[in-house]
C-alpha cells in the first residue's frame, strides 16, 4: 500500500524509525524543508497518490495546523486512516478517537508493530474488494479554497509565529516563518533570519529531548531491575554516545558501581532519600586570585576559596519545585534573614510569574530576597550550604585565571550569548550558547539575565552582610542590553526588592 506519514517536526527522528518499519510498502513523508504553495502542491499530490494516511499523533502535531489540514484533506479524499499514538497523555479528538489505534507510545514493540500491519492489511484487502478502477482526483472532492495552502498577511505570520513561540510551539513557529520568507516578507526593524534561527534551534532541542527521553525510559526500566541491570547499563552506554548530557535519573552513577550489585542500586529513582532539582549540575571552581575591577580607581586582587556554582541560572523548572513544595515559598521562616526580607514577605505572600515560559529557560521577575530564600530552601532540603554568589565568586567563575573580558574570551561574539545584538528581545534556554561557557563550563555569564550577587556596594568582601536593604550587585548583563553591559567586569547596584523580566540568579555551594 501507497502510505503518506503526518508528523510534528519534533517527531521526526521517531517517524524515520516508524517508516523503516514499514519498509515492506511504499511509505513517503514530508521533509518539511520550506514552505509555500510550492510544497502545498507537493502535499497535495502526495495525498492524490497515497492510499492509507498514517497519523503520528503527540500533543504537537494536534496542535499543527498543516497535520489538520492534512488529516481532513485525506479524509475527504477517502483514504484510509491510520491513527498511531507515539506519546502517552495525549487526548484523542472525537474524529480520531472513534478509530481504531495504534499504540506506539511505549515504543516500537512487536505488539504495536502488528496492530498497525493488521489494519493497513485488512484496508488493502477491503481495497482490493471494492476496486471499481476509477478514482476521483483532489479536484473533483475538495473545495477551490482548499486546493491552495491559504494566504496570510506576512504581519500575521509574525504575529502567530510569536505567539507559537511563546507557547514553545517551535515545530508551528518555523513552519509560519518559512511562510513568511517564501512571501518575501521584508522589514526595517525585524531580522527575520535571526527570528527563524532562533526557533530552529530551540526546534531541534524539542526534537533532541523528545527523542532522547523517548529512548531513555526504556533504558532505565532495565537498569531498575537486577535481572535486566547488565543490558540496561550496555545500552545506557550506547545512548550516551548519542545524547551525552541527558541522565535525570542518573543512571551513570548506578552503571559505575562495582559488582556484586547492591540491593540499594536496584531501587526505583524515587525510593532515594536525597532531594535533587533538575538539571542542577555543579561546576567546580578552584582556589585562586581574581582582580576585582569595576569601581574606577579601586582595583583590587581578592583570594576566593575553592567553590561550586551552578552550571546554569536557576530555570522555571527548578524555581517550580520552590513554589510547589508546602515548606517551600508558602513556608515564610526563608525570609528571616533579615527584617527587609521579612516585610517584604509579609507584603508579598505570592510570587510573580516569570514572564516567558519554558522549563529550561532562566527564572525571572524574581528579587534579591527571594533568591535569598530560595538558596536558604535548598540549603535544607540538601543538607547543604549553598547561596547566592559573592561577587568575587562570581567574577572567578565567569574569568578564570586571566583578566578575559567575557567568559570566553576578549572579542565580542553574538553566538555565544544572549544580547541586544541578537535581537531576539527575549530569554533563551539556558543550555542554548555551549560555546559560550566560561573556562569551568559555566553557561550563560554573559547576557540572557542579569544575576544577583550576594554584596553591596559599600561592601566587597568575600563574606558579605545580608540584613541590611542596601543595594546589591547584579553582574552579566541581559537578553535587552548591549554587549558592553556583558563584560565579566562591569555590574549595576539595586534595591533588593526590585524584579524585572531581565534579572535572575544562580546559586553557589560551599564545601566545607
Amino acid at each position: 500500500m501507497r502510505l503518506f506519514v503526518s508528523y510534528a517536526r519534533v517527531d521526526k527522528p521517531f517517524c524515520v524509525q516508524v517508516v523503516n518499519t514499514l519498509d515492506v510498502h511504499e511509505t513517503w513523508y514530508d521533509q518539511r524543508l520550506y514552505a509555500g504553495q510550492h510544497w502545498w502542491k507537493e502535499i497535495l499530490r502526495r495525498l492524490d497518490w497515497c492510499e492509507g494516511f498514517i497519523y503520528l499523533i503527540s500533543t504537537e502535531s494536534l496542535d499543527s495546523e498543516y497535520c489538520r489540514r492534512e488529516f481532513e484533506l485525506a479524509r475527504k479524499l477517502g483514504r484510509h486512516i491510520f491513527p498511531v499514538l507515539i506519546q502517552n497523555g495525549v487526548v484523542l479528538p472525537p474524529e480520531l478517537a472513534e478509530l481504531q489505534y495504534a499504540d506506539f507510545s511505549k515504543g516500537i514493540t512487536p505488539d504495536a508493530v502488528k496492530t498497525l500491519l493488521n489494519a493497513i492489511y485488512l484496508a488493502e484487502h477491503t481495497q482490493a474488494e471494492s476496486q471499481n478502477g476509477h478514482r476521483q482526483s483532489p479536484e473533483q472532492i475538495i473545495a477551490p479554497e482548499e486546493i491552495r495552502l491559504p494566504e496570510k498577511e506576512p504581519a500575521a505570520l509574525i504575529g502567530a509565529a510569536a505567539a507559537a513561540m511563546e507557547k514553545n510551539q517551535f515545530d508551528q513557529a518555523v513552519y509560519l516563518l518559512r511562510q513568511a520568507k517564501s512571501n518575501n516578507f521584508t522589514s526595517q526593524f525585524i531580522d527575520l533570519d535571526v527570528l527563524l534561527k532562533e526557533a530552529e534551534a530551540e526546534l531541534a532541542r524539542q526534537t533532541y529531548l523528545r527523542e532522547a527521553e523517548r529512548e531513555y525510559r526504556q533504558i532505565a526500566e532495565l537498569v531498575k531491575y537486577r535481572r535486566t541491570r547488565r543490558l540496561g547499563c550496555k545500552a545506557f552506554q550506547a545512548f550516551s554516545q548519542s545524547y551525552p548530557d541527558y541522565d535525570p535519573d542518573n543512571l551513570a552513577s548506578i552503571c559505575s558501581k562495582t559488582p556484586p550489585l547492591l540491593p540499594s542500586m536496584l531501587l526505583p529513582r524515587k525510593a532515594e532519600p536525597a532531594f535533587e532539582l533538575p538539571m542542577l549540575d555543579w561546576c567546580e571552581i578552584p582556589a585562586g586570585n581574581v582582580l576585582m575591577e569595576n569601581t574606577p580607581g579601586r582595583q583590587q586582587t581578592v583570594y576566593i576559596d575553592a567553590f561550586h556554582i551552578s552550571k546554569y541560572p536557576i530555570t522555571n523548572a527548578q524555581y517550580q519545585v520552590f513554589l510547589d513544595e508546602k515548606d517551600g515559598y508558602a513556608d515564610a521562616v526563608w525570609w528571616d534573614f533579615s527584617p527587609h526580607a521579612r516585610a517584604w514577605r509579609a507584603a508579598h505572600p505570592e510570587s510573580r510569574a516569570s514572564k516567558f515560559k519554558g522549563d529550561e529557560r532562566p527564572r525571572e521577575m524574581v528579587n534579591w530576597f527571594d533568591a535569598m530564600a530560595f538558596t536558604r530552601w535548598l540549603s535544607a532540603r540538601m543538607e547543604a550550604t549553598i547561596t547566592l554568589p559573592s561577587e568575587g565568586q562570581w567574577v572567578r567563575a565567569a574569568r578564570g585565571d586571566d583578566r578575559r573580558v567575557y567568559p570566553w574570551g576578549d572579542k565580542f561574539d553574538k553566538d555565544r550569548c544572549n544580547t541586544l545584538e541578537s535581537k531576539l528581545k527575549m530569554t533563551t534556554m539556558v543550555v542554548r550558547y555551549p560555546d559560550g561557557v566560561s573556562p569551568y563550563g559555566v553557561y550563560d555569564m554573559a547576557g540572557n539575565v542579569w544575576e544577583w550577587c550576594l554584596n553591596t556596594k559599600a561592601d566587597r568582601s568575600t563574606t558579605p552582610e545580608i540584613t541590611s536593604n542596601d543595594e546589591r550587585v547584579v553582574h552579566g548583563g541581559s537578553y535587552l542590553g548591549p554587549a558592553q553591559r556583558a563584560r565579566i567586569s562591569f555590574c549595576y547596584y539595586l534595591k533588593p526588592k526590585v524584579f524585572y523580566a531581565s534579572i535572575g540568579f544562580r546559586i553557589v555551594r560551599l564545601d566545607s
